[in-house]
């Protein structure tokens, strides 16, 4: 019987160890793909990282000086700021004669790249301020002395197009405005707005469509077509992203009125 008791005891602990064993080697199988994952995953997110960052400094051509200034004096965030930060944030630098104003803009791509507008070398809206969002990025300026003077998005697909109206009714002669688009612009345009905006030079703005892609600079009481717009419509067999076509950007100098 003591016997008997023994080889009970014996094929309960083996069965036991076995037991271990296996619910180890399934915990460490587990660990080893969940480790696999999330390497893949990290190298998949340097991989687009180290590719925005490549695009970006090819779009940063940044010059030796601008109006006898050296770079380094002049505001910007262009410089390498570590491993996963996106360089989509830098504002280029442009030359411009002293009687215009360099800027910068671009529509946002798809729902990932944020919209950017830069005045005078610096960002006023989107890259590193973070302060850019969906619909209609407008920057009001000076257009004797450069100072902005009011910036705002206005997304319509969730809000009314009231503020937008009231806020485009503010710009006075001698105001620049800039303009810059993420992923859906049009939504809730009155014939009125567009009017206004035809009033400061825009020709495009009676084709905006759902999803396109639109920059555009004018000023008050232009009385001209403003050469500073471009637009590109979403086009499922031409897109860059899919649903989504790519941005719109432009960077000029705009003279002071």
């Amino acid at each position: 019987m003591r016997s008997r008791g023994k080889e009970t005891s014996v094929s309960w602990k083996s069965l036991c160890v076995y037991k271990c064993v296996s619910s180890t080697s399934l915990f460490l199988s587990d660990l080893l793909y969940v480790l696999t994952t999330m390497i893949i995953i990290l190298i998949w997110c340097f991989s687009i990282d180290w590719s925005m960052q490549e695009a970006a400094k090819r779009s940063c051509n940044v010059h030796d000086g601008v109006d006898g200034r050296s770079i380094e004096a002049l505001e910007t965030d262009c410089d390498n700021g570590g491993l996963f930060k996106s360089q989509f944030g830098c504002c280029p630098h442009k030359e411009c004669s002293l009687d215009d104003f360099p800027f910068h803009l671009r529509s946002g791509a798809a729902n990932v790249v944020p919209p950017k507008i830069c005045f005078n070398n610096t960002i006023i809206m989107g890259g590193v301020r973070g302060n850019s969002g969906q619909g209609l990025n407008i920057v009001i300026i000076n257009s004797q002395t450069g100072k902005i003077l009011r910036s705002n998005y206005f997304n319509l697909k969730s809000e009314g197009h009231e503020e937008l109206l009231e806020y485009l009714k503010l710009i006075k002669p001698g105001n620049i405005i800039l303009v810059a688009s993420h992923i859906n612009p049009e939504t809730k345009l009155t014939d009125e707005i567009k009017d206004i905006f035809a009033g400061f030079g825009s020709t495009m703005i009676g084709s905006l469509n759902p999803m396109d892609s639109w920059v555009f600079a004018g000023a008050y009481g232009m009385k001209k077509v403003s050469p500073f717009e471009k637009l590109i419509q979403n086009d499922l067999k031409n897109n860059a992203y899919g649903d989504w076509p790519e941005m719109g950007e432009i960077m000029d100098c705009f003279p002071k009125v």
